[in-house]
């Protein structure tokens, strides 16, 4: 059934002239269209009803919409505790990670700054209602002004747009509280693997600096101990080398405790042995020499009996 725009009689949908008065009713509609005619404010109520129970229905931000909203503080954040690890672990790959962070921090922030804020899908359809309302309601107010029903419908579907809104806020702030305590927990576990990484890192280069000024025979005889092999037949000069540095340094245990341990047996010993000798002898510690040489097993017997044949 249809309403005749001239006369408000019932027209059947099968019919096209009013059986009231008989006018056209597509004509009627035309000219009622066409001479301005005001619209039924009962009409109107009803869009707008219909459009407040889609803004009723609207549904509920997701997290990932309301992460949105939060996130340039967030890239701006990570690239702040990015720039402070790299400082405390001196790392540049932690100084490399965050310069995409603020850069897109950055952008994010003047966006906002241009009025760009991201909108759910149900802040979105509020949106909508809302101007739509906004756009009927004036003219309704007008045409029913002295129908009270129809003010407090109309204050009723304000009221419930306002709620509608109210929801939407609300879920974000749930959304974003949510999204800060996964933030923070992450937040300490990433601080405290940057604060051992940063303590790792000083530690070592503490032990760094120190081990720079240890005397030159210490790093000669690591890195000889670093490369060394089973070959009983190489690396004889570094050998030598190592005990010249330590007797040079007057470090006379450590090269006795080295010649046993990594001379004694391989090739080059005997040269090795006469240099710890020769030191002895050149400070006249004859007892120290004697104690040595008795200690000695060379690789060949008879520079064995070479070298005892210089006890004192």
């Amino acid at each position: 059934m249809k309403t005749c725009p001239l006369c408000n009689a019932e027209i059947p949908d099968a019919r096209h002239t009013c059986p009231a008065c008989g006018a056209d009713y597509l004509d009627a509609v035309v000219s009622d269209i066409t001479g301005g005619a005001a619209p039924d404010p009962a009409l109107l109520l009803a869009g707008l009803e219909e459009n407040i129970r889609r803004a009723d229905m609207a549904p509920q931000p997701l997290r990932s919409e309301s992460l949105r909203r939060i996130d340039w503080i967030l890239c701006l954040g990570g690239g702040l505790f990015f720039l402070l690890a790299g400082v405390a672990c001196r790392a540049n790959i932690f100084y490399i990670a965050a310069v995409p962070l603020f850069i897109a921090g950055a952008v994010l922030w003047f966006n906002r700054l241009r009025g760009r804020a991201p909108l759910s899908a149900g802040e979105v359809m509020i949106g909508a209602a809302t101007r739509v309302f906004d756009q009927d309601q004036a003219q309704i107010r007008e045409q029913a002004a002295g129908q009270p029903q129809i003010i407090a419908r109309l204050d009723d579907m304000r009221q419930r747009l306002s709620e509608a809104a109210a929801r939407q806020q609300q879920t974000h702030t749930q959304n974003i509280r949510w999204i800060l305590v996964v933030t923070a927990v992450i937040t300490v576990v990433a601080a405290i693997g940057t604060g051992a990484l940063a303590v790792r890192n000083h530690t070592a280069r503490k032990a760094e600096t120190a081990y720079r000024m240890q005397p030159d025979w210490v790093k000669s005889r690591d890195r000889y101990l670093a490369t060394a092999s089973d070959d009983r037949t190489g690396d004889s000069e570094s050998r030598k080398t190592v005990i010249e540095q330590m007797l040079a340094a007057d470090a006379c245990t450590e090269a006795e405790g080295f010649f046993f341990d990594h001379c004694q047996g391989n090739v080059g010993d005997a040269e090795c042995a006469r240099l710890i000798t020769v030191y002895h002898t050149g400070r006249q510690d004859i007892s120290a020499c004697n104690a040595f040489i008795d200690k000695v097993s060379l690789r060949y017997d008879s520079d064995t009996r070479k070298l005892k044949n210089l006890k004192k």
